[in-house]
């Protein structure tokens, strides 16, 4: 488990904004903006003909881009990290509960105005394949009866990509490799239904959330930010949960 110390991680730090930098240049910069334009197209005519063949593909891949699919899926994201929580002996878990906090702090501030400003420093108003590409199968005319969101004007940057890329990234920092690597895995399947509907591009996620979550995943977790963050979260929970919570089982 990763332990937020009150120092800053410059490596970490450093190698996020130019991970953040490259992967933003190469979508901007014309030549491998080609590389990525391609790409994109090539992944929505695969996933998107997935429904060339209707019957029970269509419904629930229609079922899986509704708002009541986005609740739970949600859930599931929190009941995966809470899993994390109770793993681990009971002396850890008010230190695990405080990384949710951080987390879900960091989730909220994605969410807030600096998305926004985000976004009109983007200036930019990009389609969703649906409604650029040919042919495109849209669940919203096969199952009209099911209101699934299958197309977007304004899909860069992906809001569900960035809140999935920050769960993802914070479960590896806080749970490491083995957790990590499965949220990676659910975060994928997360991101795959709107991409089949043709809702988002790949590099909606790939660039256009990453950017952000890079950023803010470096500012909170590696520097001092998440330490006091986190000892707030622990002083607060101490305050309002049982003593018991943060001691061993009596034996």
């Amino acid at each position: 488990m990763q332990q937020i110390r009150r120092v800053w991680y410059p490596l970490p730090f450093f190698l996020c904004h130019l991970f953040a930098l490259l992967l933003f240049g190469s979508w901007l910069f014309e030549p491998t903006r080609a590389l990525w334009d391609a790409l994109d197209n090539q992944l929505f005519f695969l996933l998107n003909g997935l429904l060339a063949d209707g019957d029970w593909q269509v419904g629930f891949w229609a079922a899986l881009n509704t708002k009541t699919a986005d609740v739970v899926v949600g859930l599931g994201m929190i009941l995966f990290f809470f899993l994390f929580i109770f793993s681990g002996p009971r002396t850890l878990r008010i230190e695990r509960l405080s990384m949710f906090g951080v987390m879900s702090f960091i989730i909220l501030l994605s969410q807030s105005e600096l998305l926004s400003l985000y976004k009109e420093l983007l200036a930019m108003q990009r389609f969703s394949p649906s409604l650029v590409l040919e042919p495109a199968y849209r669940l919203s005319e096969l199952v009209p009866h099911i209101k699934a969101k299958d197309f977007s004007y304004g899909s860069f940057p992906g809001d569900h990509g960035i809140v999935t890329l920050i769960w993802v990234g914070s479960v590896w920092f806080f749970a490491r490799w083995r957790w990590g690597l499965t949220a990676a895995l659910i975060g994928a399947l997360i991101l795959l239904p709107r991409m089949v509907a043709g809702a988002h591009w790949l590099t909606d996620n790939l660039v256009g959330s990453s950017l952000p979550v890079l950023l803010l995943l470096a500012w909170v977790l590696f520097t001092p930010i998440g330490y006091y963050l986190q000892r707030l979260g622990v002083r607060i929970l101490k305050f309002i949960l049982p003593a018991s919570w943060g001691t061993s089982p009596q034996t």
